[in-house]
């Protein structure tokens, strides 16, 4: 009976390649024979199958021929590993050992390859503490910090002074080392990063005596972070090229500064607005008047109207804080705190009851301990 390979893995004849892979994949991990449940004679089907599907040369001369692609392309094969499949007597053949489990983790993904150098190095983050002011005009902080950097004497390269940078003997300017092992599948090969030159391809004919042919040190480094005009508590600023160099002192990552706020005691702070409290006097807020207010950046003249009630809300425009890297501002809100005299002299009280007169309100004066006694008789 004529095999289907396509229905052998469950697959259209209009299946790609990546639908083919991936269709064997799952057949292979269900009928391995040494998984529980597993079945051999299924396990040689799929890899037949897959063994012609996943060759375009074969899978052309199937759909032409069906079975008797094999005839067709010559040589009188037996089967698609050019000698038929024989599952038993895996145990080394010919000198060569494998393992099935080391097979098995490299085609599902199970074995981890060591990663080739770094093409960019990693980023840092570091905490800054500014005042209110600061956070409000900008400022320029010198920090140090202390990180993998360029080798100051090879600049990166890992070669001493006047030396050759050469290709790698070992995997000759690869960067990989490939090896051939014989498998259930026939012969199969993988790639490794070469150990010599790191997968770099090459290496110095003679290595930097100060980074030992690392191309980076670790040495402190002192710099300049520049910390905009309105940034807030939390707030991140980025300095690009300031972290980590990567491999042989390739391109660095970047330095993130997480900036810290100290709190205002005048200004509180309300995203792009601030706000403030002026103190005025029961007789100002009446009249009116006119008062100093420090804002952040120069002293102004409020004028408060007559009749201002305690908590009125007066808004000065574009006096509040920076927007980032815009040129715009926030407004300042001022908030009239009326101040009440807790003592006030006779006179005072006097000039105060007769407002009060005038005014049709009625005021309950506190007598003293004498005079309620006189009036008693």
């Amino acid at each position: 009976m004529a095999k289907d390979f396509y229905d052998i893995l469950g697959v259209s004849k209009s299946a790609s390649a990546d639908e083919i892979k991936r269709a064997y994949r799952k057949k292979a991990h269900q009928f391995h024979p040494d998984k529980g449940g597993g079945n051999e004679e299924k396990f040689k089907e799929v890899n037949e199958a897959y063994q012609v599907l996943s060759d375009s040369a074969k899978k052309t001369q199937y759909d032409r021929f069906g079975d008797n692609y094999q005839n067709t392309a010559g040589g009188g094969q037996s089967g698609p590993f050019g000698g038929g499949f024989d599952f038993n007597g895996f145990g080394g053949q010919d000198g060569v050992e494998f393992d099935l489990g080391d097979i098995f983790s490299d085609i599902f993904g199970g074995r981890e390859q060591r990663q080739s150098r770094r093409s960019r190095g990693v980023d840092l983050e570091m905490p800054m503490t500014i005042g209110f002011e600061e956070s409000m005009h900008g400022v320029t902080k010198t920090i140090t910090l202390e990180k993998q950097d360029k080798c100051h004497v090879c600049e990166g390269s890992g070669a001493a002074p006047g030396a050759k940078v050469i290709t790698c003997p070992k995997c000759h300017g690869q960067g990989q080392i490939i090896t051939t092992r014989r498998t259930i599948f026939g012969n199969m090969q993988s790639a490794s990063t070469c150990d010599k030159c790191d997968g770099d391809g090459k290496v110095p004919e003679t290595p930097c005596s100060v980074c030992s042919g690392s191309g980076v040190l670790r040495r402190p480094k002192t710099i300049e972070v520049k910390i905009p005009a309105g940034i807030d508590n939390g707030q991140r600023v980025r300095v690009t090229g300031e972290g980590e160099v990567g491999y042989k002192g390739s391109n660095p990552g970047d330095l993130y500064i997480t900036v810290r706020v100290t709190p205002s005691k005048e200004f509180r702070r309300d995203g792009v607005n601030l706000h403030k409290e002026i103190p005025v006097s029961f007789i100002q807020a009446s009249l009116g008047t006119k008062v100093e207010v420090k804002t952040v950046d120069e002293t102004l003249e409020v004028k408060v109207p007559a009749g201002t009630q305690p908590g009125t809300v007066l808004k000065l425009s574009g006096k509040g804080v920076p927007v980032v890297n815009s040129g715009r501002r926030g407004d300042l809100l001022l908030t009239v705190r009326v101040i009440i005299p807790q003592k006030l002299s006779k006179q005072e009280k006097e000039l105060i009851e007769e407002l009060a007169r005038l005014e049709g309100e009625s005021v309950h004066v506190n007598k003293s301990f004498w005079e309620n006694i006189k009036d008693s008789f």
